[in-house]
């Protein structure tokens, strides 16, 4: 669903006393990410989505039609189940254009214990765990738990996923080029795992994490890695330079 779709009362709703997600947005510095959240309250729990981060994954439609159905308005109806079963699908969002917040008590999503870098194919690159984002001098942009990463280079929404890589033909099977990265499994004490974004070249990542092709049970651990994202380099998902080539 994008956000051409959500109807102007729906779009209204985002700005009016939105609650706190686990899905938080620093405020914006140097151009930094700037978010559009549309909140669907519900007696137990609300529902924060965002129509830009949303690459049609369909998780959602097809674990919880009677909770989201895009073929009404609005979409998402956070009392046609439990609390407890909306919040389950949602956690199995892997863009993260899903969050809740129980105002039942229930539990909140929890921060995952693991950072793991998900490179699927012909897609972006899915990350779940304590993730930071965080601008070239070290200001906090964006923290979150799931989130997807663009890699064909076309997206109007970086760092983010928005799924123009269907429109481009991007071709990539996933697979981890050899020696990339070099696995590393030093004594860490932090947990968070660092994405930065530079204007332009790879996104450098940093702190604890295991990558590996999406379904694969196998992966690398490692605790620094320069990811492609403009979608041209020959040892994917490292950066070869090619950007420089292709003056991305």
């Amino acid at each position: 669903m994008h956000a051409a779709d959500a109807p102007a009362a729906e779009a209204a709703a985002a700005a009016a006393d939105p609650p706190p997600m686990v899905c938080r947005v620093a405020p914006d510095v140097g151009g930094g990410l700037r978010e559009k959240t549309i909140h669907y309250r519900g007696k137990n729990i609300t529902v924060g989505f965002n129509p830009d981060r949303c690459t049609h994954v369909a998780e959602c439609l097809r674990s919880l039609p009677d909770v989201f159905d895009n073929s009404r308005r609005p979409w998402i109806d956070p009392d046609a189940a439990s609390a407890d079963a909306v919040a389950e699908v949602i956690v199995r969002c892997p863009t993260g254009a899903l969050h809740f917040m129980r105002t039942d008590g229930g539990p909140e999503e929890p921060v995952p214990e693991e950072n793991v870098i998900l490179v699927s194919e012909d897609g972006p690159y899915f990350v779940k765990g304590d993730v930071e984002i965080r601008s070239p001098d070290g200001n906090l942009q964006h923290r979150d738990t799931r989130i997807a990463l663009c890699r064909c280079g076309a997206s109007q929404h970086k760092p983010f996923c928005d799924g123009r890589h269907f429109f481009v033909d991007f071709e990539d099977s996933g697979a981890l080029a050899k020696g990339c990265p070099q696995p590393t499994v030093p004594p860490r004490t932090e947990t968070a795992l660092t994405v930065t974004l530079p204007p332009k070249g790879p996104l450098p990542v940093s702190g604890p994490f295991t990558l590996r092709q999406e379904f694969s049970e196998t992966g690398i651990r490692g605790t620094r890695i320069s990811l492609c994202r403009c979608g041209a380099s020959k040892t994917k998902p490292c950066c070869d330079g090619s950007h420089i080539r292709i003056g991305a």
